[in-house]
Order: C-alpha cells, then structure tokens, then sequence
C-alpha cells in the first residue's frame, strides 16, 4: 500500500509539472472573467481546457481555464501547444470568488493549477530588456513593443485608419502593475529617417499607472489635431528585405488628456524618449480591418 501512495504521489508531481509557460500581450475580453493574447511554451505540453495558475511577477496567482488555442499565423484551432511553440489563446479566469484588480500582462509565468512555484524566482520578468525607454513627467517610464506592434503596412488597411499607408508603434509599459499602452500611428511615413509632428500622425496613451480598470486614463489626440507638440523622430531605417525592416528613433513633447465630458487640464510630458534596432515587419498587401476581425473571432 505505502509503495502504490509512493507512486501515486509521484505521478501526481510530474502531472503537475506537464508545462511551463510565459504570457506575451494579453487583452482583456469582451465579457467577464475572458482574456485573450499570446502564451509561449516553455517546456512540455499546455492543452485545450487545461486548468492554469498565472503568476505575477509579484507572486499574485490568477486561476484561469483555457478555452481556445489557435494558431499565430493561420488562426486554425489547436488542441494543444508544445514546447517552443507560440498560440493565440483565449481563457477566462476560474476563480469568481476572488477579484483581479492587478492586470494581466507579458511576461507572466504559467503552471498547471497546483504546481506552487518558488516565487522568488518570478521577479525575474521584470529585469526584461525595455524596446522603449523615456522620462514620462520626470520619472522613468520602460515599455516593450507588443505583438505586432511594429508594423508598417506600405498599401494602409481598407475601412481603417483612412486608408492610407500607416506605420503602427505600439509600446506597453514593463514596470508592473502599471499597464499603459503608447500606440502611434504615422500616416504616409519614409521607409527613411524622417521627423513627424503631431499633423503626421494619432496617438493614444491609455492604461493605469495602478493597472485598476477604474483609474484607466486617455492621453493622445486623432488624426493629426492637437493643440501640444509632440515628435516622433525616426534616426534609423534600414531594409533589410522586402517585409522587414530595423529602425531606431526618439519620442518627445506633450500629450493632452482626453475627456468625454469637461475641458482636459492634464499632460503627460515624455522627454528623452528613444528606442533603438526595432525589427519591423513590413505588410505588401492591403487586407480589410473587416475580414481580419472575422479572422480573429
């Protein structure tokens, strides 16, 4: 009896060790409890329906059930991900009792439910190299480029962002909880160093320095209005081939808060921002923003 508990003990522990895991960008979903991004095996095997506990690099522990994984590329679901592998994955937490003020972001560890990681070893997430790095209203302010958040799409995007030939830099905040996200769009950018003001390009600043849903706030402006200035300055711009690109440049000037309802008094003052080497992948067609939210339902 003692040597069958033995080895029920035993293979109960590997069970719990099936899989190691990272979350890339993560989204929160339309109803509640759902998020949907990017997970990256480490090791093993991560299966659909499969039961996991996300870690914070804090040690805050997210229970969560997958639903859905797909592929990255051509969207077609999969049943399971394997060691190395990329997918784009919905899940919804599992946990209804408790309440998830932190926010779920990249870098997190992933383990079946059960496996009680060392916590200690979580922190390490956040040593990660930043993309982007600035002083944001005097205090240090270190982002990373997100899933395809450094895209340059040469033909635009039919039924969005007025069909003109964009480029897209998008940059989430790394210093958790905070959870802003800095988007940039230029409209009609060189594929050469250049400088653009606000008339060039939108910009969105949005998140919680707390990461709490409640205390969200919007800084930016639309389709090239504003009455701060503010510069992106493109240094570096080098092809390497017809759908990549490497560039580096600096970011810098005021950005408005945006209200629905009052006069905005808030500013947001980025100085010395820069970012260098960004691989961005270069799109030679012109899909429909339509057909590609259908792609990714």
């Amino acid at each position: 009896m003692r040597i069958l508990v033995f080895l029920l003990f035993i293979h109960g522990s590997a069970l719990a060790q099936a899989f190691v895991a990272e979350t890339g960008d993560i989204y929160l979903g339309e109803s509640k409890g759902n998020y949907y991004g990017i997970l990256s095996v480490k090791s093993g095997v991560l299966k659909k329906s499969e039961l996991i506990e996300i870690y914070s690099n804090n040690g805050f522990k997210y229970l969560a059930r997958i639903t859905k994984i797909k592929n990255l590329d051509t969207k077609q679901e999969l049943n399971e991900l394997k060691a190395g592998q990329d997918g784009f994955v919905d899940f919804y937490t599992a946990d209804e009792s408790k309440s998830y003020d932190d926010a779920i972001r990249k870098g997190y560890k992933i383990y079946p439910k059960g496996f009680n990681p060392d916590v200690t070893t979580l922190h390490s997430a956040e040593s990660k190299r930043a993309d982007f790095v600035s002083m944001l209203d005097g205090k240090p302010f270190k982002a990373t480029v997100t899933y395809k958040g450094a895209t340059f799409w040469r033909k635009g995007v039919k039924n969005f962002a007025y069909n003109k030939p964009y480029l897209l830099l998008q940059f989430a905040s790394i210093q958790s909880p905070d959870n802003r996200v800095m988007s940039i769009q230029v409209f009609n950018p060189k594929e050469s160093p250049s400088k653009y003001s606000v008339r060039d390009m939108e910009v969105n600043f949005s998140g919680a320095v707390d990461g709490k849903k409640e205390n969200t706030t919007i800084y930016g402006f639309v389709n090239g209005k504003a009455d701060t200035d503010f510069i992106l300055e493109i240094t570096k711009w080098h092809r390497e081939t017809d759908t990549k690109a490497i560039i580096s440049g600096k970011i810098y000037g005021e950005l408005r808060e945006v209200k629905i309802l009052g006069v905005p008094k808030k500013l947001n003052r980025l100085e010395n921002g820069s970012f260098e080497n960004i691989e961005v992948e270069i799109m030679n067609t012109q899909p429909d923003v339509h057909e590609m939210m259908k792609t990714k339902n």
